[in-house]
């Protein structure tokens, strides 16, 4: 494993655009195999990693604006450190210009030889050579062509802007994306059978969130959840505003009896939980035994014993007060926690999505009893991934509330889409 941070992003950038895998878990790995890093390269490397895999589009446009050529036509080899190389050269001034440039040739030489290091020193330093304002081209103007824009002003896939265009209306479109651009907040749900908000602000240097029990840890923070006391100790968990107002759509109440059809990792589940103050009783349910060990291990952290976690359905006989049906979504409403999903989107992936999330909503209210509440959940901002869901269900559900939630709203909440309706009899 490299020694330092710029290194260690450049590598982690590697393992997510060729071995799929996710930015947040390749970090944790990569700082696992290196357990004596400081603090701050670690830091650096988040930073690096993060920026890279959000701005993308606006760092291929400088590239091209510096090589004469689309990325496409380069070194594929070349393309993540190219990234890193222009990320740290336009948006960070921690690092200097000359440093940027000889990791990126260190590595491309160790890649692809003498002329891969060539090319990107001569990239990379006629990027840093041209002045601030030349280095990416001007978007069109949101009036002359709103995908087009979108695209540019936010860094897009031109696919991705065409349906955010087409889903939200053009201003609201670019003001999501735009938002997706910035670092997500670190907000924690105070465990209420163990501390209170008040408490938990104080223990964790935040402030309290737009909930009675949330805390938001204050200004840009790479730090992991993990690494706090009152996360490892059952105090706390890390959960977006938005995912917690979902719970509270659901309001569980002591002594119910809830399912949870989609329930892994489990933080709404324990958020239910909680709420019931461990009274009652919660199915737990995931189609994969393998992720349903992280809801018993976060039911054990914070002390909750009424969760019984499950791969197989209830019988449709058996039914519930509440059900909650957080549903396999795109994922776009988590762009800023999740920066790589913006380039892996396809409309293949989304028509699939929505066959899924109608099948796992109409188990679910098959096994809701006459008045009880359900409510259906995705973190994303898609009308087929959301309203289009609900339309399906029928006339036998009355829709009480809607909750449609993004990062460009005060609070800076995750995107969500959410609905409680209520069975009739």
């Amino acid at each position: 494993m490299p020694s330092n941070g710029r290194q260690i992003a450049i590598e982690v950038l590697r393992r997510v655009s060729t071995q799929g895998a996710f930015a947040s878990s390749a970090l944790r790995a990569a700082f696992s195999e290196a357990p004596d890093l400081p603090a701050a390269e670690r830091g650096l490397a988040t930073e690096i990693v993060y920026g890279v895999l959000r701005r993308r589009g606006f760092l291929d446009r400088a590239l091209k604006q510096a090589s004469g050529r689309p990325i496409k036509d380069l070194n594929p080899k070349l393309h993540d450190l190219l990234r890193a190389g222009a990320y740290q050269l336009l948006y960070l001034d921690r690092v200097p210009a000359h440093a940027v440039v000889d990791t990126a040739v260190e590595m491309a030489k160790k890649r692809g030889g003498p002329k891969a290091a060539g090319a990107t020193n001569a990239i990379l330093r006629k990027l840093s050579a041209l002045p601030p304002e030349a280095r990416i081209p001007k978007p069109v103007p949101l009036a002359k062509d709103p995908v087009r824009s979108v695209a540019e002003q936010a860094g897009l896939p031109h696919r991705l802007a065409e349906l955010l265009v087409a889903d939200l209306g053009p201003e609201t479109a670019l003001a999501f994306a735009l938002a997706s651009l910035e670092s997500a907040p670190l907000t924690l749900r105070a465990n209420r059978r163990r501390t209170t908000q008040e408490a938990l602000a104080e223990e964790v240097g935040g402030e309290p969130g737009s909930l009675p029990y949330s805390v938001r840890l204050p200004g840009r923070t790479h730090a992991l959840p993990s690494d706090l006391p009152s996360v490892r100790e059952g105090r706390a968990s890390p959960q977006d505003d938005a995912s917690m107002r979902v719970v509270a759509l659901l309001d569980p109440q002591p002594g119910e009896r809830i399912l949870d059809v989609c329930s892994a990792p489990g933080g709404k589940t324990c958020d239910i939980a909680e709420r019931m103050n461990d009274t009652g009783t919660v199915i737990a349910h995931d189609r994969l035994p393998e992720r349903l060990k992280r809801v018993d291990e976060n039911a054990a952290r914070l002390g909750l014993s009424i969760i019984q976690s499950t791969d197989l359905l209830p019988p449709e006989d058996e039914l519930f007060d509440r059900v909650l049906v957080d549903a396999p979504c795109s994922g776009l409403g988590t762009l800023r926690r999740h920066p790589e999903i913006r380039w892996r989107f396809t409309t293949e992936d989304l028509a699939n999505l929505t066959r899924t999330q109608a099948k796992v909503l109409a188990d679910g209210a098959k096994r809701l009893k006459t008045g009880g509440v359900l409510v259906y959940s995705v973190c994303t901002v898609t009308k087929a991934e959301g309203e289009a869901q609900i339309r399906a269900l029928g006339e036998e559900f009355q829709r009480e509330a809607v909750l449609q939630t993004g990062p460009h709203q005060e609070g800076a909440p995750d995107g969500f889409f959410a609905a409680r309706l209520v069975k009739h009899g």
